[in-house]
Parts: structure tokens; C-alpha cells; sequence
């Protein structure tokens, strides 16, 4: 009985892969046990040459994968929940959303963007959101700050995420805290490359910065 037993689960194992279709990374609540690594998981597939389906509004905007040993061995190393879908499945899946009557969308994901992250080498911890998700979620990216974006280093990459910046290029909100070395540190490099890039004052500097970057989004690029 245990030698029949066996034979059949693998049976019933070859039989469930050949007929599956598709891995959903759901992205409800109730679904989905980690959703930055889902995330994380959908940016590995599409630099893997996967091409990806972003569910808009079906279960909290769920990815759509196509099944493979490598992507189900990636979701449970990372711990993010996954559902094994057969062909019929998917196919139930994507007409329920092509309805004209549901308020759903297909986009269809084919490149693994590359990111830059906006953010001054001395951050504090309350400005570091950005980076800490990103990194949670192992998802690549480079920090850059005044000097690469000043050097046309944007045409680099396809996204822009900033951290919580003052553009303004004022330290007097801080000014309680200049006895600070985190605040006389940033200060100084502000100034330090205000000088280099010859501005009389770090505003100018941050001007020159704003213009870059919207020539960036101007350009095409994605910022966040």
C-alpha cells in the first residue's frame, strides 16, 4: 500500500506540473504573507527574461509569472506566497478581468527597470524609507546624490525614487541641530559642491538639481 501510495503522489505531481500554467503572487491581504518580497520576486523574474502580468485591481494587484522550478524554488526561499494555476485557471483569471464590467486591467511587464534612489551619503534613519524597502525587498538599486545628477548620471537608469528632500537647499529647520556632526557634515559637502559646480549658494546648486531631474521625467524617465 505505501509502494502504491507513492507511486501515485508522483503521479498526481507530473500530472499537476504539466497542467499548470501560471504562478499568481497574490497581493491581498489575505493572500499574500509578505508583499514587499513579492515585489522583490516579480523584479527577479523580469531580469530573469520572464515577462510578467500586473493584475491591476484583481486581488490587490496581483503578478501573474509563468511556472517554472526556479520561481516557485525563488518564492519559498524568500517566503512569499504563491497559487500554482493550470491552463484553464489562467485563462478563468484573465476573462474575468478583459470583462467590460469589472474595473480590472492586464499590463504586461517585459523589463527589469533600473532604479536610482536620490539620497545624501550621511541620511539620518528618518530619511532612509526608500532605500530600507528597496533593500528589504531585493530590489537593485544606486544611490545617488547632487554630483551624479549634476554629471547627467540619470541617463543611466530608467527610474528615479528621492527620499523625503528639502530642495530648497535651507538648513534652518535644522538649525536646533547644528551642533550636530550629521548636520555639519551634510552642510559642508553642500557646500563643497556648490563650490565645484560654481554656485554662491546651496539653493542655486539645489536649482540646478531640479532641473536635471525634470529633465529626466521630460526625457522619459519614471520618478517615484
Amino acid at each position: 500500500n505505501h509502494i502504491k501510495h507513492l507511486v501515485f503522489s508522483l503521479i498526481l505531481i507530473c500530472f499537476t506540473k504539466l497542467n499548470a500554467s501560471s504562478v499568481l503572487l497574490p497581493m491581498d491581504n489575505d493572500g499574500q504573507q509578505n508583499h514587499l518580497k513579492a515585489y522583490g520576486i516579480t523584479y527577479w523574474a523580469l531580469a530573469k527574461n520572464y515577462k510578467v502580468n500586473w493584475l491591476l485591481n484583481y486581488r490587490g494587484g496581483s503578478f501573474l509569472l509563468p511556472d517554472g522550478d526556479d520561481i516557485r524554488k525563488e518564492c519559498q526561499i524568500r517566503g512569499v506566497s504563491f497559487e500554482v494555476l493550470t491552463d484553464a485557471a489562467t485563462a478563468s483569471i484573465l476573462e474575468e478581468i478583459s470583462s467590460p464590467s469589472q474595473n480590472m486591467e492586464t499590463v504586461v511587464l517585459e523589463k527589469a527597470p533600473k532604479i536610482a534612489v536620490y539620497t545624501p551619503k550621511g541620511k539620518q534613519p528618518w530619511d532612509d524609507a526608500v532605500t530600507l524597502v528597496l533593500t528589504y525587498a531585493e530590489i537593485p538599486f544606486t544611490p545617488i546624490y547632487d554630483q551624479e545628477v549634476l554629471s547627467d548620471q540619470l541617463l543611466l537608469y530608467d527610474w528615479l525614487h528621492l527620499h523625503h528632500e528639502d530642495f530648497t537647499g535651507q538648513f534652518g529647520k535644522f538649525l536646533r541641530m547644528r551642533g550636530q556632526a550629521w548636520y555639519q557634515e551634510q552642510k559642508t559637502e553642500a557646500e563643497t559642491i556648490a563650490k565645484k559646480y560654481n554656485f554662491t549658494k546651496i539653493p542655486d546648486l539645489k536649482m540646478a538639481v531640479t532641473r536635471k531631474i525634470q529633465g529626466f521625467v521630460f526625457g522619459g524617465g519614471y520618478m517615484f
